[in-house]
């Protein structure tokens, strides 16, 4: 099995570039202060929903000072976006609801972001142009976090377990939001759909959920490509980390900044789709060569 320290290590550089640079480890100063509190992940979830929010509200007055202060906020949005998951693991509050609520938060603040585009690019372009654009970069950035999880979860159990563990959680949700029906799980069971039907499962039947969770050779192939530092797993991770719907939001939060909002959409979308293309097939023909190894 691998070790812990160095599954950590590689599983990090699969993180959004400026999550892994400079929001995770703010989040980090954070957690200690609100350790002895009450304040709950759920908690911060909710609030940076409501920032994002109200940030897509002063989006809609479209002037170069709100704009920027709309940039402030998705900032400190995601910043909390990462806090909400550095509290739960320090407090040991992790769910699948709660996970699911995050993904709620995660779609709410995308929302409120990409309604705010829409009146400033129907200003600009006319409902018509800013719907197509709107829509767009909302696919992309949907379909590029969908793939980033789903990857990262099954890299992270090959790492971790030695074999692929999203077929077991695939029908741990069906059970779970089966048995209950609140709408957080519905979707995040919608979003699992997505990824199971349209990335995957990226490995043979063979070396995901063996009996006894044994190791496949495939897990066994990619724990020694981590204990010898693989520069090829290494990019792959990489390359993982740049195709999260995060970066969109990077990329769209910058442009908020600078004062160029409307002007980036395009850039965006045909960022979004050569490298959610790249990284898909990359990642699935690394898995799939591993993969065709038996036991």
């Amino acid at each position: 099995m691998s070790h812990p320290a160095r599954a950590d290590e590689l599983l990090d550089l699969a993180t959004c570039p400026a999550d892994r640079l400079w929001r995770y480890p703010i989040s980090r100063l954070l957690v200690r202060p609100l350790m002895g509190t009450p304040v709950t992940p759920k908690h911060v979830t909710v609030f940076h929903t409501l920032m994002a929010v109200v940030a897509g509200g002063i989006i809609t007055v479209g002037t170069p000072r709100a704009l920027f202060v709309a940039g402030i906020l998705f900032e400190g949005r995601a910043i909390l976006d990462c806090l909400d998951g550095e509290l739960a693991r320090a407090k040991k509050l992790c769910s699948p609801a709660g996970r699911a609520l995050d993904q709620l938060g995660d779609t709410i603040g995308f929302a409120s972001l990409m309604i705010g585009g829409f009146v400033c690019l129907t200003r600009a372009h006319g409902p018509a142009a800013a719907a197509v654009l709107v829509l767009a970069t909302a696919l992309i950035a949907a379909s590029g976090s969908a793939a980033w999880d789903y990857f990262r979860r099954s890299l992270s159990s090959l790492l971790t377990c030695g074999y692929d563990t999203t077929a077991e959680e695939h029908q741990a949700l069906r059970r779970s939001s089966d048995a209950r029906s609140p709408a957080v799980l519905q979707m995040s069971r919608i979003v699992d759909g997505f990824q199971w039907c349209v990335l995957g499962p990226p490995t043979a039947p063979w070396q995901r959920a063996s009996a006894g969770h044994s190791m496949t050779p495939l897990g066994r192939a990619v724990q020694d490509a981590a204990e010898r530092d693989d520069p090829a797993l290494r990019s792959l991770l990489w390359k993982v980390g740049f195709v999260g719907g995060d970066n969109i939001l990077m990329l769209l939060t910058a442009s908020l900044l600078l004062g160029r909002f409307v002007e980036a959409f395009p850039l965006v979308i045909v960022w979004g789709i050569a490298i959610w293309a790249y990284t898909v097939s990359t990642v699935n023909r690394y898995l799939q060569q591993g993969s065709r190894l038996r036991p």
